[in-house]
Formats: structure tokens, C-alpha cells, sequence
């Protein structure tokens, strides 16, 4: 049994286990924000167990993480569906000096879970998403994860089955580091430089922008695709403004990405990457301000 005779040691043990319950939350809610929530919840919860009554505090905690942020996701898809625009989860940003190992904050290392797979799980059901990422990123066998949703074990590799056919489209192919990193530093340059043939000689000719403005700022509404299209679309923003985009590196979801200020305007947004083949094939821009909120300047 897991004594709990203080407050102390209760805060000891759910400060052991936070960073990995916390990339548990980010997977299953793609919010950073959501994910604090559902953390807060849970210590509020944990912190009025009573002594000797847990079994085993990670398994509890994961229960009780996983439920809350069930619960809130059920709540979040309904927004979601009546957002302005294309939903983007929120970035994981961090300097790229900081070490790939190292998460955000709190050593989390949520971040490196790249934005595609993030929109590839927002196909899936809640439990299908909470099976899926039980057993994919938490390594928890269909016993424990069918006591912790209160199913059998059969059904949840039903679910399991369903959420695999669901997540079949194949993820793009994770570059090295180095390599995509360089990308996004030429793909920089050349946007500043406005030097279309540059621009478009970086991105695959299938290349898409998913941009996420959530109604509260100017974005490309609807996705764009063609290499032409987005270089266009980005040197046409700067000449429409008279002013140029700046740039900094920095790792996104544990990726190449950058953090874009336009001119002197208040207008910045985070840009990730999905690189493959030596080229861009998606760039996903957060300018939500809402979802920018934890971000901050390089």
C-alpha cells in the first residue's frame, strides 16, 4: 500500500509521477492549457485521499488523470466542432539551445509528440483516443486499461482495434533533427528574402498550410496546398502589410519550428514543420493568442 500519512509525502509522490501524467493529459486533451487543468483537478484529488487506502499511487493517479481528462474532452470536442475555423492543438514550444530530452517547464516531455499525430488522434471517439494512447504511449497492457476505464479487456481491444484502423493514414516521416532544422531556417530566409522560387523550391509540391486563428486574429481561414499557393500567400501578407515577418528557431513538439512576429505589429504565431524527402510537407501556423499564451519570446 501507498502510505499518504502527510501532506508532505502526498505532494512528494504526485510530484514524482507529474511529468509523465502530465504528457498523459497533453496526448489525450492536445491542449496545454487542458492539460494544467486536468493536473490541478487531480492533485486537488489526491491530496484528500486517505492515508493507506492506495494500492499503487502511479496506477491510481494514471486512473484518475486519465478520467479527468476524459471527461474533459468529451466537453472539448463539442467546441471544437463549433470553432472558427481549423483547430490546431495547442504547440509545445521550447528554445532550441534547451536539450531534446528535456520538457518544457517541468522536464514533461510532451513535446515530443509531433503535431500530426496530435491531429491524427483528434479522428478518434474519447475512449478510442484513451485506449489508443494508454497502450501506445503510457505501455499499459489491456488489463490495466480496461480497470481503469471500467471495460472488459476483450472490448477494449475491440476499441483498440477501431482506433488503429481510424489512425491508419501514415504519419510523415520524422527527418533528422539537423536536417529539418536547416529547412526551417532556409524556408525563414527565404520568406523574408520574399524570394518565391526559393520558397517554393523548400516545399513539396503537395505541401499544405494549416493555419489556426481561432477567429481572433487574421489567418488563412481554410487550408492552403501547391507549393505556388503558400509562397504567394506568404509574400503576399508582407507586401499587403508593407512589412516583413521575423523569424526566431526554436523546437516545436520536439521538431523543427519558428516563432513568426510580422512587422512592429502585435501579430506573432508559432510555425511546425512535417518534414520528409529533404523538403517541407506541412506547416502548421498557431496564432490563436489564446493558444500562445504559455509561449514566450526568444
Amino acid at each position: 500500500m501507498t502510505a499518504l500519512a502527510d501532506p508532505d509525502t502526498a505532494l512528494a509522490v504526485f510530484a514524482g509521477e507529474r511529468a509523465r501524467l502530465r504528457a498523459l493529459a497533453y496526448r489525450l486533451l492536445g491542449s496545454v492549457a487542458e492539460a494544467e487543468d486536468a493536473l490541478q483537478d487531480a492533485w486537488l484529488r489526491w491530496s484528500a485521499v486517505a492515508p493507506g487506502s492506495v494500492g499503487s499511487a502511479p496506477a491510481f493517479l494514471t486512473t484518475l488523470v486519465t478520467r479527468l481528462a476524459l471527461d474533459r474532452l468529451r466537453s472539448a470536442r463539442v467546441a471544437r466542432e463549433r470553432y472558427y475555423g481549423l483547430w490546431l492543438p495547442e504547440p509545445e514550444v521550447a528554445d532550441w539551445d534547451d536539450g531534446a530530452e528535456d520538457g518544457p517547464e517541468d522536464g514533461a516531455g510532451s513535446e515530443s509528440v509531433p503535431l500530426a499525430m496530435l491531429l491524427l488522434l483528434e479522428r478518434l471517439a474519447p475512449d478510442q483516443r484513451a485506449v489508443f494512447v494508454l497502450r501506445e504511449a503510457m505501455d499499459l497492457d489491456y488489463a490495466e486499461i480496461a480497470g481503469m476505464l471500467g471495460k472488459s479487456v476483450e472490448a477494449c481491444r475491440q476499441i483498440m482495434r477501431r482506433a488503429r484502423a481510424r489512425m491508419a493514414e501514415p504519419s510523415a516521416a520524422m527527418a533528422d533533427p539537423d536536417a529539418g532544422r536547416r529547412l526551417a531556417a532556409a524556408f525563414a530566409e527565404a520568406s523574408v528574402r520574399r524570394d518565391y522560387a526559393a520558397i517554393v523550391a523548400l516545399l513539396s509540391d503537395d505541401a499544405q498550410w494549416l493555419s489556426d486563428g481561432g477567429g481572433m486574429v487574421r489567418t488563412a481561414v481554410k487550408p492552403l496546398f501547391g507549393a505556388d499557393r503558400i509562397a504567394r500567400f506568404l509574400i503576399g501578407v508582407q507586401r499587403k502589410r508593407a512589412v516583413s515577418f521575423r523569424f526566431v528557431p526554436v523546437r516545436v513538439n520536439g521538431g523543427p519550428g519558428l516563432l513568426a512576429e510580422l512587422g512592429g505589429s502585435s501579430f506573432r504565431s508559432v510555425l511546425a514543420f512535417d518534414v520528409a524527402d529533404g523538403r517541407i510537407l506541412r506547416v502548421y501556423q498557431v496564432a490563436n493568442p489564446q493558444k500562445l499564451e504559455r509561449v514566450r519570446s526568444f
